[in-house]
């Protein structure tokens, strides 16, 4: 990986004859980004508490942060998307699994160990089914992708939806379910109703934890917004009772994803005195200078 990953710099760097003086990379998986440090990420690396950073660093002679995906989406949405205006405001990441960011008082939160925004493993459902950490119940094995189709196997969907029963069952993904719904399939739309309560149950938890101003949904079910997004926005208060709060929802735009090894660098470079419009104002100057 490593290498693969110099190579990728060193035939930009040869094509645009433009040499960066940092780089960042963006992984799924548990990241100690002041360290440097990748404690886990089974789908990338087989080992644990690799010294990621310094490997690329002494590979390509230049400054390496590495950050967590969902983490490094939280700091674009501060840079470059809904975040520019809030100081306290969530990330969550709803896909297979569920994860997210956090910033508190216009920082970043990694926590102790840079495990911070793990929200899929918090227990909605005590007496739900085992998650893969092991838990009970967790966010993302009651609404995640997963959950989805657990759901739609448990309602038995599959034999009863006339939309599901047109894709083979080896190929059918939760987003399925949800173009269904979409559709106005009822059986659909009966699994995404029970998907959408244990969102709107995490989401209401991890308001009444971190007291946001705003919540930026993003990850491939948010690709659904007017069930998912929107749906968590209608039911958020009446889940909170009496703990009502303004708390902004927005979809995350995927553009922002996209910037979020930019925004890393961005970030770590300029904190803590964090000046995001003249970063950006300068940026554009450049790009005007360069294209007269």
């Amino acid at each position: 990986m490593v290498d693969l990953i110099g190579n990728m710099v060193e035939s930009i760097e040869e094509e645009t004859g433009r040499i960066p003086d940092a780089i960042s990379v963006v992984i799924a998986g548990a990241v100690d980004a002041r360290r440097g440090i990748i404690r886990s990420s089974p789908n990338l690396f087989g080992g644990t508490e690799i010294e990621f950073s310094k490997m690329l660093e002494e590979r390509l002679g230049k400054i390496v942060y590495i950050e967590n995906d969902a983490t490094a989406t939280a700091i674009s949405e501060k840079i470059f998307g809904n975040g520019k205006s809030q100081d306290n405001f969530l990330y969550i990441t709803m896909s297979t699994g569920i994860g997210g960011g956090v910033f508190i008082n216009n920082r970043i939160y990694r926590g102790s160990l840079g495990m911070a925004g793990e929200f899929g493993h918090m227990v909605i459902d005590p007496l739900g089914p085992v998650c893969g950490c092991g838990r009970r119940g967790c966010f993302e094995i009651m609404a995640g992708g997963k959950g989805t189709l657990r759901i739609a196997e448990a309602m038995n969907t599959y034999a009863k939806s006339p939309y599901l029963k047109k894709i083979p069952p080896e190929k059918l993904e939760a987003r399925h379910v949800f173009d269904g719904a979409e559709a106005g399939d009822k059986e659909c739309i009966r699994v995404i109703d029970k998907v959408v309560e244990n969102m709107t149950r995490g989401v209401a938890n991890l308001v009444n934890i971190f007291d946001p101003e705003a919540i930026m949904i993003g990850g491939g079910l948010s690709n659904s917004k007017e069930l998912v997004v929107d749906g968590i926005a209608e039911r958020l208060q009446e889940e909170l009772k009496t703990m009502k709060r303004n708390v902004e929802i927005f979809r995350t735009n995927q553009i922002t994803v996209e910037l979020s090894p930019l925004a890393v660098v961005l970030y770590e470079k300029e904190m803590p005195s964090f000046n995001y419009e003249r970063i950006i104002r300068e940026m554009r100057q450049k790009i005007a200078e360069k294209t007269k």
